[in-house]
């Protein structure tokens, strides 16, 4: 019996550890693909952001256009762009742009260069219109680079509806 309750007790120790790992392999795998495809429409348009805090009111409506008109809508429903000390410079609720906000472990990431992400969780203050959506969303930051010499100018956070991923990782962890 005390060999039965100790095997129990590591396999499901084992079992959540290994569900857990295959959560964070696919959340980092969808946000480095999502990463780059929105990377690839904005990174353009934010250019000016090497040079100051503020987007040209041509690169905010062209932002606007982009996320309402491409295939990006589709699939992106909330989007903020970040300068340095939690400052959002445009966000696609008009009302957040020129707040500031502490910045999350997950920015400040993206700060460093690296793509990172969570899912379904929408505790930040900023966050309170996404979580309202009732919808599971991929929450993506994303370093954007200076044309030229590839220095970190913004952070793009968007959120990404995820019923793919939340599919698959419930697959996942049954699986397991």
């Amino acid at each position: 019996m005390a060999g039965g309750a100790v095997m129990l007790i590591a396999m499901v120790a084992v079992g959540s550890w290994v569900s857990h790992r295959i959560e964070q392999a696919a959340v980092q795998n969808f946000a480095i693909t999502a990463a780059n495809y929105v990377e690839s429409f904005i990174s353009p348009v934010t250019q000016d952001l090497a040079d100051g805090t503020e987007l040209s009111d041509p690169a905010q409506q062209a932002m606007i256009e982009i996320f309402s008109s491409t295939a990006l809508s589709d699939r992106i429903v909330s989007y903020k762009i970040w300068k340095k000390g939690g400052l959002i410079v445009h966000a696609s609720d008009p009302s957040l742009a020129g707040q500031k906000f502490e910045p999350s472990d997950d920015l400040r990431a993206a700060w460093q260069g690296e793509v990172s992400a969570s899912f379904e969780d929408l505790n930040d203050p900023e966050d309170a219109s996404e979580a309202s959506l009732g919808v599971p969303l991929l929450e993506v930051y994303s370093p954007i680079h200076e044309v030229f010499s590839g220095e970190i100018i913004a952070v793009a956070e968007f959120y990404e509806r995820a019923d793919a991923l939340q599919i698959e990782l419930s697959n996942a962890q049954r699986t397991t």
